[in-house]
């Protein structure tokens, strides 16, 4: 496919026109245009959103329908120009590898057959120690069950081949370092929105976090005699800000004064399956369509760590590509180099 007289969205946030060529599932600047040829005049390529958590979509909750909740979010994401998502449950084991099941099922056998459909990526492990909390043990305790909880992690990710690739973990609670410091070596961790201290965010980032969570309508202040949990991002080199998409307003003020302090340290994410109408909300509401894409672009794929296959237009990457217009609206979905939308 080769996508002639388009606007395409450079990794240093601007646009150029120039023509953007894709080779099989890949983007490839040298392939030969003897093959599709799209017209993108007026419009403007960006990468494809991905989401790095998603527990439902319209009405359908992922870890709940199985296979057939997997193949109608997987639909609706990539109309809503999501091509990558992550889907988030949580524990008991059985549990958690009936999700794993389901999604390893789905990508063999039903997603090949579906272009059209976002990739569902991998999972999310939802605050899987919180349960230690009700037998309300001793630090010494708590420490110890954090390490069984951290074998018990282990072995399912063996069981179900690395299915979970995030883990939120609540920094607050106490064990939660050494926790963190053993499964971080099995997959990413972020802390959860529960407004940890600042110490106990600096020990978690020290222990393998890779990001913490805040909900988008949450004021973030910082205050430098009160530092918080949002302090440790700003500090910590290579660790980012997950702003969790609700339903709930936003203030225009504490939206792009959060997106002007962290920048390119934002991963947009969402529950309820609306990451690209937050994303336009976003730029609607002043902050810079180059932050707004990054954060539900290459900075996910940064703190996921799969940047070297996707998040932007190079070659090389995923030819997962959005067609949009002036005002963003989606005129075009490209999943792995074939028209889908």
């Amino acid at each position: 496919m080769r996508i002639k007289n388009a606007k395409i969205y450079q990794p240093d946030g601007t646009f150029k026109e120039t023509d953007l060529v894709t080779d099989g599932e890949y983007i490839k600047s040298d392939a030969k245009a003897d093959h599709e040829i799209v017209d993108g005049f007026e419009l403007f390529a960006i990468p494809a959103l991905i989401d790095v958590h998603v527990s439902q979509c319209g009405e359908l909750h992922f870890d709940e329908g199985g296979n057939f909740a997997i193949d109608k979010i997987s639909d609706l994401e990539a109309q809503n120009g999501v091509l990558t998502w992550y889907g988030v449950t949580k524990l008991p084991a059985a549990h958690a590898e009936k999700a794993a099941r389901f999604m390893d099922t789905w990508n063999t056998e039903t997603a090949p057959l579906h272009p059209e459909c976002a990739d569902l990526a991998g999972l999310v492990l939802e605050r899987p120690i919180a349960h230690i909390q009700d037998a309300k043990p001793s630090d010494e305790s708590w420490k110890d069950l954090a390490y069984d909880d951290a074998d018990e992690f282990a072995k399912i990710e063996a069981d179900t081949k690395k299915a979970f690739k995030l883990i939120e973990v609540d920094a607050a609670q106490p064990g939660a370092d050494k926790y963190i410091s053993l499964v971080s070596k099995e997959a990413q961790v972020a802390i959860v929105d529960t407004d940890p201290s600042f110490a106990d965010a600096e020990k978690a980032f020290k222990a393998g976090v890779v990001m913490a969570q805040r909900y988008w309508g949450k004021e973030c202040v910082l205050d430098p005699k009160r530092p918080t949990v949002l302090q440790a991002v700003l500090q910590n080199d290579g660790k980012f800000l997950q702003l969790l998409v609700g339903e709930d307003n936003v203030d225009k003020r504490n939206v792009t004064s959060t997106f002007a302090e962290f920048q390119d340290k934002i991963v947009l994410s969402s529950s309820d399956g609306n990451l690209y109408d937050a994303m336009k909300r976003l730029i609607e509401l002043g902050v810079p369509a180059a932050d707004a894409i990054n954060a539900c672009t290459v900075t996910p794929a940064l703190a996921l760590k799969v940047a070297d296959k996707m998040g932007t237009l190079e070659d090389g990457k995923l030819a997962n590509i959005l067609l949009v217009d002036k005002d963003f609206h989606i005129r075009h979905v490209i999943h792995r180099g074939k028209m889908v939308i």
